[in-house]
């Protein structure tokens, strides 16, 4: 069956940016990635996400020495009042292409980025993008055409890192704001596996706009101790549709589906976190307000069953929000001890960015103890 990617696709076109950063995307881009370099795989009927969509694509602060890219595990995770509510979640399901697909831009206006140095940090934005792109392919019984378009509005961004490195290891802080005006994306396709006799169709269209500010401040006494706090504020706005049928009988499916929501939130969090060998850990607190609405329904076969639901919520009020997570580096060595690293000459060990070419001081009364203790 055509699978639909459950997240939005980012562009290849666009750099990566740093675990510790949230940068707005550079420009509209409706070509993904995964078209070209993916394994190819069935396409499979959207599943409703679980996860809010937030206009502000904030980047978790990275926990100290923890690898880029490392996976993070949520353990536990308690929400009151309406903060669960708050946050419509849909609108991001699109075809994914299969491998070798043809890409046929129609617009592509890339807008004029800029980047400009101000008050110690750096400023960068765009007056805005716009895309627009078929997508098709047709070979080994499988079919897949599709439109999409993607529209972003002015946005800029700012952003200050500050880093000392001392005698006890390396300190950095960081402020970060970001302000979206407007960003809006769409995508209709159908799919079809002759051989599987797999089918599906979708149309899906999201609008988005939001301002954030975030500001955060770490610690590491090396690669093995360290901690972090973090302190972050947004609002947004969103609406979004979208529909799907698919046809599968090898899973006797025969289904339609299809949901539209709106919000408009503003929250305030807070993080703290740390390591300590290799267990690391944190935990979030935060408080949401706002006003949300979200409709759905499906009727047909779905994996033999018969199912037809309809749903609607509306909330609108104040709920909090509270959450841990703990992660096991097992990749991490436990030399050298943690008396090493205490001193800047040591600091890349730590992962976190400090000044080049600095001084090794002497060692520490601290340094000492912990290298007469454990033997560093």
């Amino acid at each position: 069956m055509p699978r639909i990617n459950p997240k939005l696709s980012r562009s290849a076109t666009l750099p990566t940016p740093k675990a510790s950063q949230f940068t707005p995307p550079a420009r509209a881009s409706t070509l993904p990635p995964s078209a070209l370099s993916s394994p190819a795989s069935k396409p499979v009927a959207a599943r409703p996400t679980t996860s809010a969509p937030a206009a502000l694509e904030s980047k978790p602060l990275k926990h100290p020495a923890l690898p880029e890219g490392a996976p993070t595990y949520s353990p536990w995770e308690k929400s009151t009042g309406e903060a669960s509510n708050l946050m419509v979640s849909g609108g991001d399901n699109k075809l994914t292409p299969p491998p070798g697909a043809k890409q046929n831009l129609l617009i592509d206006k890339p807008g004029s980025p800029f980047q400009k140095d101000v008050f110690g940090g750096t400023v960068s934005g765009n007056v805005g993008s716009m895309q627009a792109s078929t997508t098709s392919h047709h070979g080994g019984g499988l079919h897949h055409y599709s439109a999409q378009a993607e529209l972003n509005g002015p946005h800029a961004s700012y952003e200050l890192q500050k880093v000392h490195a001392g005698r006890l290891g390396v300190t950095t802080g960081q402020l970060t704001a970001e302000a979206n005006a407007f960003k809006a994306s769409a995508q209709a396709g159908v799919s079809a596996d002759t051989k599987g006799h797999a089918y599906t169709a979708a149309l899906t269209g999201k609008a988005e706009t939001g301002v954030g500010v975030a500001a955060s401040a770490s610690h590491d006494f090396n690669r093995h101790l360290g901690a972090y706090v973090k302190g972050e504020g947004k609002a947004s706005a969103t609406a979004f549709a979208e529909g799907v049928a698919s046809v599968d009988p090898k899973t006797a499916t025969a289904l339609l589906s299809g949901q539209v929501g709106a919000a408009a939130t503003a929250g305030a969090y807070g993080t703290v976190g740390g390591h300590v060998g290799r267990l690391h850990g944190s935990a979030t607190a935060g408080v949401v307000a706002g006003a949300a609405a979200q409709a759905g329904g499906k009727i047909g076969l779905e994996n033999g069953f018969f199912k037809q639901s309809a749903d609607l919520n509306a909330a609108a009020g104040v709920g909090t929000h509270f959450k841990t997570d703990v992660a096991v580096d097992l990749r991490h060595h436990i030399k050298p001890g943690i008396a090493a690293g205490l001193r800047p000459s040591l600091a890349t060990a730590s992962a976190v960015a400090s000044p080049a070419g600095v001084v090794e001081p002497e060692k520490s009364r601290l340094e000492k103890f912990f290298a007469n203790t454990f033997g560093g």
